[in-house]
């Protein structure tokens, strides 16, 4: 019980950290458009920012688990 207890309280850290790290993973796709070779759309910028904004306010597993991922612009 003790054990399951356990297992229950930490469920958030482990949902935020998958969630985060999706995340990341999302944004490090769009990293090369900041080069200084390369001009980042305005799309791209908000995309971009609207993924790091993603886990604010999130304070539950069922909020993380509703979070809606923004949608990659084409360029």
């Amino acid at each position: 019980d003790a054990e399951e207890a356990q297992w229950e309280a930490g469920a958030f850290d482990r949902s935020i950290a998958n969630l985060r790290s999706d995340r990341n993973s999302r944004i490090a796709k769009t990293d090369w458009y900041g080069l200084s070779d390369v001009t980042m759309s305005p799309a791209m910028s908000q995309y971009r920012q609207e993924l790091r904004d993603v886990p604010a306010n999130l304070t539950t597993v069922d909020h993380v688990k509703a979070v809606v991922w923004p949608t990659e612009p084409s360029s």
